[in-house]
């Protein structure tokens, strides 16, 4: 009976250290994901380290080209994704291009706290700018940088200003410009007040509990710690079983955490991809997909590389707990050899 008590109590006790393994792993993540994921500093960091304010005129502008490609208004729809980044620049000071996404993480942090159900991009800035004086100064800059009007081009030009895009005399230019502010006037009308960043509706069930996740998330390290537990209650008898049996889930669990904190962000990335399109319909302009991945990425490489260096210690604790009890072992069997000499030496 007592060995089967025995065996039983062994089995709860290898279970509790495979258990710990996982549950050490879950709580590696979850507590440096809860702690870093939700802080906008964070993603701030990611959008400078990803490059994002240098590649973000170009992307909005082939997004606002797509959405003018339909206007009425034929100068308008000679604008390509080219036009309208030079336009951005002129507009936007680098500061405001900050402010505009810093403004639309907001935004997404809102969406996630199901404070709102549609985080947008506002554009709001870039309409009153290009309705001001700063849009003029956009619109001749961007005349200039087309190639000279041909004579054809001139007298059209000329007969209705818009029809075509060319680089004009500057007498013509400048009694053009009442017809270009006229222009800038409805180019400002045709830009959206915003993008939507994800989609409108309700929020998914899954956002609305994000409260509660997150609450999990803190408290996740305390699970791995009950299991530890159980680890000691079923099988710990000894000073070298607590460093046996403590020490291989402490340097397994140290391991992978060390390689899943370090290189892990990408496959950690597509997992968070794969469950948002399963919770939300995206319309994401596509233009922003791949800045929006490499911003990720960077983000997460931030969030996990705390996990990283805390598993390594992790790791480094199984170790030398392993190492301890490999020395009291050799220790035992050393003093075992000794009293066995001793005892031979007396029968001798």
């Amino acid at each position: 009976m007592n060995r089967l008590s025995s065996l039983l109590a062994r089995i709860i006790a290898v279970l509790c250290a495979i258990f710990f393994v996982a549950a050490a792993l879950a709580a590696l993540l979850l507590f440096n994901l809860e702690r870093r994921g939700f802080n906008p500093n964070t993603y701030k960091a990611a959008l400078v380290r990803a490059n994002f304010y240098q590649s973000f005129p170009s992307l909005l502008g082939q997004v606002l080209a797509k959405n003018a490609s339909g206007s009425n208004t034929p100068f308008i729809k000679q604008l390509t994704g080219e036009d309208w980044t030079a336009v951005i620049q002129t507009l936007l000071a680098p500061e405001q291009l900050r402010s505009i996404t810093e403004d639309a993480i907001t935004q997404i942090f809102a969406y996630l706290n199901n404070e709102t159900n549609d985080p947008h991009l506002s554009l709001l800035s870039l309409k009153q700018r290009l309705s001001g004086a700063a849009g003029m100064d956009a619109a001749v800059n961007l005349i200039h940088a087309q190639p000279d009007c041909t004579s054809a081009q001139l007298a059209q030009l000329i007969a209705s200003f818009g029809q075509v895009l060319c680089d004009p005399p500057q007498n013509v230019l400048n009694l053009a410009k009442p017809l270009i502010r006229t222009q800038l006037d409805l180019l400002a009308a045709s830009i959206p007040d915003q993008i939507s960043l994800i989609g409108t509706g309700t929020a998914p069930q899954g956002l609305r509990n994000l409260r509660v996740i997150r609450l999990i998330m803190q408290f996740s390290p305390l699970l791995p710690l009950a299991f530890l537990f159980g680890v000691t209650l079923f099988a710990v008898r000894t000073f070298k079983g607590w460093l046996m049996w403590w020490g291989w889930p402490l340097l397994l669990a140290g391991l992978v955490g060390t390689l899943s904190g370090f290189s892990g962000a990408p496959l950690f990335r597509t997992a968070i991809e794969n469950y948002i399109s399963k919770q939300t319909q995206l319309t994401m302009p596509p233009e922003f997909t791949d800045i929006v991945r490499a911003v990720m990425d960077e983000a997460l490489r931030e969030m996990l590389q705390p996990m990283g260096w805390q598993a390594l210690i992790v790791a480094g604790i199984g170790f030398v707990m392993l190492l301890m009890a490999l020395l009291i072992s050799r220790a035992e069997k050393k003093q075992h050899t000794k009293k066995s000499e001793a005892e031979t030496q007396i029968y001798n």
